[in-house]
């Protein structure tokens, strides 16, 4: 497997942090669930070693290595031993199209549009302070991330959730950061759907580069209005999506 070495991104700085309860393997097998789930840990990904990531997260190795238990038994990593050995994302650990659609599905609007406003405004919350307090330097580094514009639509996913992982490590709070983590987990890869569809990747890339360029120049209004915006049309698109999926569940049933 691919050893895809990135720990010392923003984003993995987030994911790795230490746990706010120590001592929890259940919190830490969650954690990095909903980082594989949502594609912020990558197919092919080699995880930091077991007394790494307990340093990194502030718990025992043995808590560590029981959540490695509970990952591999949820077919999420595998492990290998020897020279180039280590534990890595499993293939396919991702959430497929129809495994995101019967999520979306399971969902009331109500639901959708409770999280979706949570999500827009610490996103764009998350933006708005990143512009303020990133150094001239972090701009260069948040373009590295964006993908490019022939990756598979796994990549793209991928891509935007450690972009926006990355905005949130700008903020320097480490609460903060520790939300969008949970957020991202837990609702991340149903705002992500519409990336499947290659006009919405290229108005997604031009939106990230008119942020990116807020938050190189400063000017932290421009950036939260530009997160705003793309969050919104996104999670539009998701309202849009979740209906029609609905709208397929109650037709067998009407024509019965």
């Amino acid at each position: 497997m691919a050893d895809v070495r990135r720990h010392g991104s923003r984003a993995r700085s987030a994911i790795f942090a230490p746990l706010s309860d120590v001592g929890r393997a259940g919190q830490v097998e969650q954690r990095l669930t909903g980082a594989i789930r949502s594609g912020v840990l990558a197919e092919g990904e080699r995880l930091p070693s077991e007394p790494e990531l307990a340093a990194m997260l502030g718990v025992a190795v043995v808590t560590v290595r029981e959540a490695l238990v509970g990952l591999r038994a949820q077919g999420l990593v595998t492990t290998s031993r020897g020279r180039g050995g280590g534990t890595f994302v499993a293939a396919g650990a991702a959430a497929d199209e129809e495994a995101l659609a019967e999520r979306l599905g399971s969902m009331s609007r109500a639901e959708l549009h409770d999280r979706g406003t949570q999500y827009l405004l610490v996103l764009a919350g998350c933006a708005e302070l990143a512009a303020e307090r990133a150094d001239p330097g972090d701009a260069e580094s948040l373009r590295t991330l964006l993908p490019d514009p022939e990756a598979a639509v796994g990549a793209w996913r991928h891509a935007d959730a450690e972009l926006w992982l990355s905005l949130a490590a700008l903020t320097q709070s480490s609460r903060t950061t520790r939300e969008v983590v949970r957020l991202e987990a837990d609702f991340g890869m149903i705002v992500r759907i519409p990336l499947s569809d290659p006009d919405v990747r290229a108005r997604t890339v031009t939106a990230q580069q008119r942020l990116i360029d807020a938050v190189e120049a400063g000017d932290a209004d421009a950036a939260r209005r530009c997160a705003r915006t793309h969050l919104q049309a996104t999670l539009d698109r998701v309202a849009r999506t979740q209906a029609e999926v609905h709208d397929r569940h109650r037709m067998p049933r009407s024509a019965s």
